[in-house]
């Protein structure tokens, strides 16, 4: 990702005639041209100095690649190609002298971007050819910590921020997986155009609403924790998990159930009714029932108990001290 960034940094005079990228995440590669484009072609000569090749529009890529490339500018100094292949570069192919030849006589009016869908085998006589006047890189979609960096600077480009909750959970439900993201991060600032920070609250009635978690789910899970029942919570942890619930959003939920049934606790014995807690919490009388009916199995110093247990997993999860799932278990046995 540096090494792109240190590219789009260059003035044209300084560029190589030649640029080899290649990513097995095709979002990385449709930005950089989209980048690479936007900082080195001039609007006004696109029409006539920019040139698209993609490799399945024709069976004699090399030919049609080297044709372009020794085409010269139209009132301008510099000519572009920018070509896409899944084959050369990555293994040995048909008419390899062709490109060979051509690197190693390149005009040098032209620049040529050729992205490459998939790993780059270095020891072919290609690849070494196109070192001797270019760049070759082989990219891959940021992880850990570059990626954090990555989700903040998307929400930011779009005006918003985001918390480090929400940032861990978008990482669990979509990996390093950039499109996705990309369009997932659009969607969230869609929903929430009227708040300047996202939080994980906003997240996960984003996703609920996408039916990411299963309602019926969750509601086994926190009933068999407000009833004791561990072994009965596991087996249903387990169940939510293989069936591709989010860790994060599990534990954000049963904070919310056990935050709930503390209040109604605390509301029931001062004689309020099911009806007047709802109102009170604003909340939907259902939930406010089922927590009613609970509420004796525990004493306050339980619920706080549970509540800092569910904080610690929290934190152990988000600071990857531990598994997702095991810093579940370890939150609901106690």
């Amino acid at each position: 990702m540096n090494n792109l960034a240190r590219i789009l940094k260059k003035p044209l005079k300084e560029l190589k005639p030649l640029y080899i990228i290649a990513s097995e995440d095709r979002y990385l590669l449709n930005d950089f041209k989209d980048k690479f484009i936007e900082s080195f072609v001039d609007e006004g000569s696109r029409d006539f100095n920019l040139t698209f090749l993609e490799e399945d529009e024709t069976e004699d890529f090399p030919a049609r690649l080297k044709n372009q490339i020794n085409t010269p500018p139209i009132f301008a100094e510099k000519r572009f190609i920018i070509a896409r292949t899944a084959n050369y570069f990555t293994d040995t192919q048909k008419k390899e002298d062709l490109l060979i030849s051509l690197f190693r006589n390149y005009p040098e009016t032209t620049i040529t971007l050729i992205l490459v869908d998939g790993k780059i085998k270095q020891g072919l006589e290609l690849v070494k050819a196109a070192k001797e006047i270019g760049e070759v890189l082989t990219v891959t979609a940021p992880r850990f910590a570059e990626l954090d960096k990555w989700i903040v600077n998307e929400f930011k480009k779009r005006g918003k921020d985001i918390d480090f909750e929400g940032v861990k959970l978008l990482e669990q439900i979509y990996s390093n997986n950039l499109q996705r993201l990309e369009t997932e991060i659009e969607k969230i600032v869609l929903y929430r155009m009227d708040k300047e920070k996202i939080s994980l609250t906003d997240l996960l009635e984003i996703i609920s609403r996408d039916k990411l978690l299963e309602d019926n789910l969750i509601f086994n899970l926190t009933d068999a924790v407000m009833q004791g029942k561990k072994a009965v919570a596991i087996r249903e942890l387990k169940q939510m998990l293989a069936g591709g619930a989010i860790p994060l959003a599990i534990l954000s939920t049963l904070n919310w159930q056990l935050r709930l049934l503390l209040s109604v606790k605390v509301l029931k014995k001062e004689g309020k009714t099911v009806e007047e807690i709802a109102k009170i919490l604003k909340s939907h009388q259902y939930p406010v029932k089922k927590c009613y009916q609970y509420s004796d199995k525990f004493t306050e110093d339980k619920l706080l108990e549970l509540l800092a247990g569910l904080l610690e997993a929290n934190y152990n999860i988000v600071t990857g001290r531990y598994e997702p799932e095991l810093a579940l278990e370890m939150a609901i046995i106690g």
